[in-house]
């Protein structure tokens, strides 16, 4: 979408400013920080010895969160470990069962007060000086039942693992290299191409239109990124996240795309902002 679009000339000033400040890049200008502080894995080495040794629900409720421990109902379904990725070596909380992800992250990251629509989520990073690590679950990812993508209940639930694993990696990532971890479509968009690729090897755009609510009935995340913009603001991002999307997998077919690192994917991404995605787009954009 350009500034001579349909939907932007419609619009009037306060619309034009307010949709032009939400999908300007932020990555625009920044330095990349090569620099790696890994000593906050130390203490995680640790816990994932003792996690050995007396189980991983043990291990979170004495060494993590001793003072807000949580009652797990499957501890047996609760794993720690530290898992290699692009972006670092980074500790890694499992959780399968939905209310135990739930109540572990409303004790860790929310300090014991449990968020609005903490249902609806499904992994979880804390990004600190000396803490770090991620948290994931086992839920449908998106809530969108795997019956939608054409997958069995079992291989969804192990693909909607490595799909959120891949998801929090990208975040951290940018977070790590750039500064700046953004609650907004620009860095979802980002961060769920990378969790598509890294968990089936192939990206579909209709795939994450379906757990943004654009495609089917099932999902329904794009209201928490767009919850404040005006309704017209919210039809413009959101047709320029659909054309977005195309671009993306378009590209994902490319040379230059299956020559670089995912590393250099996500910088790649960070540097084209949504309206550079959109430039992508080739054949597949008569799909939309």
């Amino acid at each position: 979408m350009d500034n001579n679009s349909e939907e932007t000339v419609t619009m009037n000033e306060a619309e034009r400013s307010e949709f032009s400040s939400y999908i300007a890049n932020r990555f625009e200008g920044c330095e990349e920080d090569p620099s790696q502080d890994t000593s906050f894995l130390i203490p995680w080495e640790g816990i994932v010895f003792y996690a050995g040794i007396a189980g991983a629900a043990e291990a979170i409720n004495s060494k993590v969160i001793p003072k807000r421990p949580v009652i797990f109902r499957s501890p047996d379904l609760v794993s720690i470990s530290i898992e290699d990725s692009f972006a670092g070596q980074i500790p890694v909380i499992s959780v399968k069962d939905p209310l135990d992800f739930e109540d572990l992250v409303t004790n860790t990251v929310y300090k014991g007060i449990r968020p609005d629509n903490l249902e609806k989520t499904g992994a979880s990073f804390v990004f600190g000086k000396t803490t770090r690590f991620i948290i994931v679950s086992a839920k449908p990812y998106s809530n969108v039942p795997a019956s939608d993508l054409g997958l069995e209940d079992a291989e969804w639930a192990e693909k909607s693992l490595k799909l959120r694993f891949g998801h929090e990696c990208t975040h951290y990532y940018t977070k790590q290299t750039f500064g700046i971890s953004n609650n907004i479509l620009h860095d979802e968009i980002m961060a769920d191409f990378t969790g598509l690729y890294e968990a089936f090897g192939f990206y579909r755009a209709e795939w994450f239109l379906r757990f943004m609510g654009l495609v089917g009935e099932s999902g329904g995340r794009l209201i928490f990124y767009t919850k404040d913009l005006s309704e017209k603001v919210r039809n413009s991002v959101s047709s320029l996240l659909t054309k977005a999307a195309y671009g993306l997998e378009e590209w994902s077919r490319t040379e230059e795309f299956c020559s670089l690192s995912v590393a250099g994917r996500i910088n790649r991404m960070c540097r084209l902002g949504l309206e550079g995605m959109c430039s992508m787009t080739g054949q597949s954009e008569k799909n939309i």
